[in-house]
């Protein structure tokens, strides 16, 4: 059975204008027709009239802990937890990401392999969630940031082991750590971790098995060591240069900001029970980020939405709308943010063929929304409804 949504207002991911008075047609969960000349022909079809409302994809976050608690002490908080208390978190999670309106997520680290194993799940239908792209556990240098939660790995020969060891456990991307980070007690982030040969062995084992290959990043070194490595997309991206701006310009880098993370952590502070060393090393950042952020834009660097949700008070399935509020604050434009948040997202996953636009050829997930969010960024927190596959999530 088709199903016609007409009366819409259309915003599709690519940054083209609004087509207004549209109509899609969609078909066994995939976009068939988009038009503006609605004929009475369709109404042999399921109508589903959306009475002028917006129209846009579904948000994909890039960066994502489905199973972390986001109390304030987090750290202590996963080492305690025991593994099916984190599967109970992770299912409960990705429902309540679904319903905001998060379509797609890229895990990017979870305990025991949570993410990857859940993904099959939500694929047979057994459990609700986004669509699932996940990197298993982090690597990281010995003692180096998330050494706690992911796999510690040493010298050319370590991380190649260690990559390896993940494309076993069936992950679509690796993960790997280039510097210090703002949760792990004793690392600065400003320092660099890994070096680059390091780095450049983890990106020969994930590419030459046709992966893509993230980095956690915070310090200006890092970020230079892991682009000059060829790794695909920094996390965090914080602490900037000219020069690092430049290189990932020059290099096709992708950037993921994750501005939730720091924001959560400064708004909440030591009063509400984060750890002061995770309070110093966020406010330490912050401003930095913000500098950094509006330069990177300004320069064209390719920026994808992601809020690194499961850290202290930055709650999965409330944050990622919120985000992209927060990416207007530190300089974007509405239309971009939505971009970042659609096609740019979908382009460095990879998924671009089928997921992050609403174009013919594409799956239906697309968000409902009373606003106009080009004028009101924040409607998006407040959806109408939410669609995937062309089906009305409830």
């Amino acid at each position: 059975m088709k199903t016609c949504f007409k009366n819409i207002n259309l915003i599709d991911g690519t940054g083209k204008e609004v087509l207004k008075n549209s109509y899609i047609i969609v078909e066994d969960g995939m976009i068939k027709e988009i038009g503006t000349e609605y004929s009475n022909n369709f109404e042999q079809f399921q109508v589903v009239d959306l009475e002028g409302k917006y129209v846009m994809p579904g948000l994909i976050d890039c960066h994502m802990h489905i199973s972390f608690p986001p109390v304030a002490d987090m750290v202590s908080a996963v080492k305690l937890t025991h593994t099916i208390d984190h599967v109970v978190r992770a299912i409960k999670n990705l429902e309540a990401l679904l319903k905001s309106g998060v379509t797609y997520i890229r895990g990017t680290g979870s305990i025991d392999y949570i993410d990857t194993k859940l993904k099959k799940h939500v694929i047979n239908g057994t459990i609700k969630g986004p669509g699932m792209h996940c990197a298993g556990k982090l690597i990281t240098m010995t003692g180096g940031h998330g050494y706690y939660l992911g796999k510690e790995a040493d010298g050319i020969d370590g991380i190649r082991k260690a990559v390896r060891d993940e494309l076993k456990e069936g992950v679509d991307l690796i993960k790997i750590v280039s510097t210090g980070g703002i949760t792990t007690p004793g690392v600065d982030v400003n320092a660099y971790q890994l070096n680059v040969d390091e780095l450049k062995a983890a990106v020969e084992e994930a590419h030459k098995a046709g992966k893509k290959i993230c980095t956690h990043s915070h310090g200006t070194q890092g970020t230079k060591n892991s682009i000059i490595a060829g790794i695909d997309c920094i996390e965090h991206a914080t602490i900037l240069d000219d020069e690092a701006i430049e290189m990932a310009v020059k290099a096709g880098t992708y950037f993921v900001p994750t501005i939730s993370a720091m924001y959560s952590i400064v708004k909440n502070g030591e009063e509400k029970g984060i750890p002061k060393y995770v309070v110093d090393k966020a406010k330490e950042v912050i401003e930095k980020q913000n500098i950094g952020l509006r330069k990177a834009y300004e320069a064209g660097v390719k920026i994808a939405m992601g809020t690194d949700s499961g850290t202290p008070f930055n709650i999965q399935g409330e944050n990622s709308a919120s985000e992209l509020e927060l990416m207007t604050r530190y300089g974007m434009n509405p239309m971009d943010v939505i971009v970042s948040a659609t096609k740019t997202a979908s382009e460095l996953i990879g998924i671009d063929n089928e997921y992050g636009t609403l174009e013919i050829g594409k799956h239906a997930d697309f968000l409902v929304l009373s606003e106009n969010p080009l004028e009101n960024i924040k409607t998006i927190q407040k959806l109408e409804s939410v669609y995937q596959n062309g089906v009305l999530v409830d």
